[in-house]
């Protein structure tokens, strides 16, 4: 981010120069070249103010973001409180439960989770996947803070005697507990 700052305040520094040169010279350097007859086409007094003017306005614009960029600079919330996490969390699970769908085997995998928990946390709580045994999956904000952990099992089941319905079926739970895994 440090580099943005100085590239912001690189351009302030440039444009502020530029309106502090004469703008009948700032003309003859860098727009004349494009006329034929470049003494009929220079511009008015008020043209070349009005020039000076938007030279200083974008050196003061630029200024402002390179102050923003460094003031914000590492210190982002990553805006996602811990009932908002957890929110993202029971969605998900919601999510996870409501999409199973029968046949032959889940298709629960880890990018189903993490899909389902960016559809529901639109990229600001972020997944990490907990080894051990089964699906535990560890969701907190941005900045890796209010943890949250999200239990996904799946149960399957064979039956072979029922010839109405597909052999195989499944059913996933999920859970939401506070804390890390």
């Amino acid at each position: 981010m440090l580099e943005l700052a100085v590239l912001a305040f690189l351009v302030a520094g440039v444009m502020a120069v530029l309106g502090c040169m004469d703008q009948r010279t700032v003309y003859w350097k860098f727009a004349a070249w494009r006329y034929r007859n470049p003494e009929a086409n220079e511009p008015s007094d008020t043209a070349l103010a009005m020039n000076r003017f938007a030279m200083f306005f974008i050196a003061a614009v630029f200024a402002v973001i390179g102050g923003m960029v460094i003031a914000s600079d590492g210190t982002r919330t990553y805006g996602s409180s811990a009932a908002e996490v957890r929110a993202v969390a029971d969605a998900a699970a919601e999510s996870l439960r409501r999409d199973a769908t029968p046949g032959l085997g889940p298709t629960l995998t880890e990018s189903a989770v993490i899909d389902a928990v960016a559809a529901e946390g639109d990229g600001e709580v972020r997944v990490e996947n907990v080894p051990g045994d089964g699906d535990r999956y560890e969701l907190t904000n941005g900045a890796g803070e209010n943890p949250v952990c999200l239990t996904v099992e799946v149960d399957e089941e064979l039956d072979v005697a029922d010839t109405d319905r597909e052999p195989w079926s499944h059913t996933i739970s999920a859970s939401v507990t506070d804390g890390p895994c």
